[in-house]
């Protein structure tokens, strides 16, 4: 059906009572959105629809025009500009035409429901229905907060005691040294306590490097001294050898063994003492002409 063919609906402004007639396809394109032409109001023309009447056929003089879009008030659905309406003029009856209840039905079978109506329907929760709308928890038990708290702590408590002996054996040393008294309760645990290894507080105050040439011998002499104030672990020395441009010839790493005689690895390296060290090294076939002595713990 042509829009010129279809009825005119009527319509009334809330805000100014004035008086409007429409078609249905119109109000379908536009969500039912119309704007008066005397006071510029928007308002939903199936909201005020005059029903006492019946619907009066289009004339080729009846003017409808469409106007912009609505002022940013209304952002979501355009509006329909009209014009007041005239007065009726009569018309033949050309075809038979839809009824407003009709018109009405198929706009709201296309999803064209007022908006007061969608802003107010409340919606259904089930969540606040039933037994949850009295503040009860329904089937759902709580948890008891003193139950929370021993599963927390059946968690956590372990985990503290496990990290605390991690500290104390990995830290053992340290810790002897700063409370003596630990050494008896390490020792009922049958934990053993190594000696400490404070590279910086283990120096060299000489060293010398004599070449015995005819039996391809290199003769170390040196003198280390242990300057902290408790007993540590002897610590191993490394000799690089070197040219006459100072690159490395060869390198080797000395232990305690190799450079202690066993009565003097038996004992710890005492605090603030000295101990000489002289070794012996085959060199046959290194041609060096330098030496650098260095001392670590691994």
């Amino acid at each position: 059906m042509s829009e010129r063919h279809q009825a005119l609906i009527r319509t009334r402004c809330p805000s100014c009572a004035t008086t409007f007639r429409v078609t249905s396809a119109q109000l379908r394109i536009r969500l039912g959105k119309v704007r008066c032409g005397q006071c510029l109001d928007v308002f939903n023309a199936f909201d005020s629809l005059i029903t006492d009447e019946d619907p009066i056929l289009p004339t080729p003089t009846t003017a409808i025009q469409d106007d912009e879009q609505p002022a940013a008030s209304d952002e979501s659905l355009s509006a329909l500009a009209v014009s007041p309406e005239p007065e009726p003029q009569p018309a033949p009856i050309r075809e038979q035409t839809e009824s407003i209840e009709e018109s009405l039905t198929a706009a709201r079978d296309a999803g064209l429901v007022a908006a007061r109506e969608l802003n107010t329907t409340p919606a259904y929760n089930r969540w606040a229905d039933g037994t949850l709308a009295d503040g009860s928890l329904g089937n759902f038990a709580a948890v008891p907060a003193s139950s929370a708290r021993t599963a927390y702590l059946l968690v956590a408590v372990p985990l503290l005691l496990a990290l605390a002996a991690q500290l104390l054996f990995h830290f053992r040393s340290e810790l002897v040294l700063r409370v003596p008294a630990l050494s008896a309760l390490y020792q009922r645990l049958a934990v053993d306590i190594p000696l400490p290894q404070k590279s910086e507080l283990v120096s060299i105050e000489s060293s010398d490097l004599q070449a015995d040439t005819g039996r391809g011998l290199l003769i170390l002499q040196a003198n280390l001294r242990n300057r902290a104030k408790y007993d540590q672990a002897w610590p191993l020395l490394e000799l690089s050898l070197t040219d006459t441009q100072d690159g490395l010839v060869a390198r080797r790493v000395l232990a305690a063994e190799d450079y202690l005689a066993d009565a003097a690895r038996s004992r710890p390296f005492s605090a603030n003492t000295e101990h000489p060290v002289r070794l012996t090294i085959d060199a046959k076939g290194v041609a060096a002409a330098g030496y650098r002595l260095y001392v670590f713990y691994p």
